[in-house]
């Protein structure tokens, strides 16, 4: 599991709008992350992380409730995605704030749902 969803974090981090693929558990429990290394953002990636360990179980209780398959959140200059992988696992995209969000959910999706098969 974790040599496959790591080489699809890889992937997505190599899409330009994107500065961190994270796979956590909804307990908030950070099962996979890539960072690209960009001193530019490395004080706010640490606030956005810790932001999103905290609220993880929550937007996964939200996307549960609602059938939601995709939650879009702006936070301190960035845009952080959420995807459904399966009843534990939330895969989350960290971009810079002006993404292409289209681009981004298309390919977090494709790969969101690869990864349901794995984990």
């Amino acid at each position: 599991m974790i040599n496959f969803s790591l080489s699809k974090l890889l992937d997505l981090i190599s899409l330009e709008d994107v500065l961190a693929a994270i796979i956590f558990r909804i307990d908030g429990e950070v099962l996979q992350i890539v960072q690209k290394e960009n001193t530019q953002y490395n004080t706010l990636f640490s606030t956005v992380l810790n932001w999103c360990k905290e609220n993880i179980k929550q937007v996964s209780i939200e996307m549960r409730n609602n059938n939601l398959a995709k939650v879009t959140y702006e936070l301190n200059n960035t845009t952080v995605l959420f995807f459904v992988i399966n009843s534990i696992s939330i895969l989350t995209i960290v971009g810079v704030k002006n993404a292409n969000l289209s681009l981004l959910s298309i390919e977090a999706k494709r790969k969101a749902l690869s990864l349901s098969s794995e984990i």
